[in-house]
């Protein structure tokens, strides 16, 4: 156990803020706040260079991750989604062994990260995330390449091991395919900016085209990349994919503390806001 994560995870929440209300949708039988903490900075993926990526894997030991999520869970966000690789699995074995709560969602890795597939479902389900969704970089390369197809072994897998099923994609026309040929999920999960066509390029007119393909879609989608990897003012970016995402939906969102140690609470604090207003 790392010094201090055990004392941290059990001390009174009474003298912390109290606990924030998130509204929550509905995935498969979890109800999933609205606002759910990313896992791409625990992972060193900062989307802005290699500099940046290699800070954030300085700065985010075991013994900060499970602080983050600690603070994730005071605050009322009561999901993470995150990589389902061994080391984020080994972390969140560790927050659950020392008490931590907070539900996953599993996000494949790059189908580059292992053999098969289906065996790879099989370790991801050990750990017990609440739901497994396909990788959506990996899901647009296999669009580009005609074998889409290829997922509905995988996708029926991931249901036979109890788990909800989901895939991602970058693309809003992938997101319309995916649904309209009647892939068995339970939800999808889309970026607002069309990462495998633009890359790091973060265009404004990428979210109008992903709120539309979101808006005609009538099942739970968790909207990604909200801040463009921090580049959007937060309460700005939050206020319009709330007001352009259906009221079923929910967004994920990185969250970096090293330089703002209470963005995980200031955003809280702000999608409780906003939704209220919204509402």
């Amino acid at each position: 156990m790392v010094p201090g994560v055990l004392a941290s995870l059990r001390k009174d929440q009474g003298s912390s803020d109290k606990t924030m209300k998130l509204p929550t949708i509905s995935i498969a039988s979890y109800r999933v706040t609205r606002l759910i903490i990313g896992g791409n900075p625990y992972s060193g993926i900062s989307h802005r260079s290699a500099a940046a990526s290699q800070a954030m894997i300085d700065y985010y030991t075991t013994h900060q991750i499970i602080a983050d999520l600690r603070q994730a869970e005071q605050n009322g966000i009561n999901t993470v989604l995150a990589r389902a690789d061994r080391h984020i699995m080994r972390v969140l074995n560790e927050y659950r062994n020392a008490g931590g709560t907070i539900q996953w969602i599993a996000q494949t890795p790059k189908d580059t990260e292992y053999a098969d597939l289906n065996e790879y479902l099989q370790i991801i389900a050990r750990y017990k995330p609440i739901a497994i969704y396909h990788h959506g970089g990996t899901t647009d390369k296999l669009y580009a390449e005609g074998q889409l197809d290829s997922l509905h072994e995988s996708l029926k897998h991931i249901r036979d091991l109890g788990c909800a099923v989901g895939i991602g994609t970058h693309d809003p026309l992938i997101l319309k395919h995916c649904y309209a040929d009647g892939f068995d999920v339970d939800f999808y999960v889309c970026a607002l900016y069309n990462h495998t066509r633009h890359r790091e390029l973060y265009l404004p007119d990428d979210r109008y085209a992903a709120f539309s393909a979101i808006q005609a879609i009538p099942m739970p989608i968790i909207a990604i990349k909200v801040l463009a990897a921090g580049r959007n003012e937060p309460r700005d970016a939050f206020q319009l994919a709330l007001e352009n995402i259906k009221p079923t939906d929910a967004m994920a969102v990185g969250m970096y503390t090293q330089f703002q140690p209470d963005q995980i609470h200031q955003n809280a604090r702000t999608v409780v806001k906003l939704s209220s207003d919204v509402a």
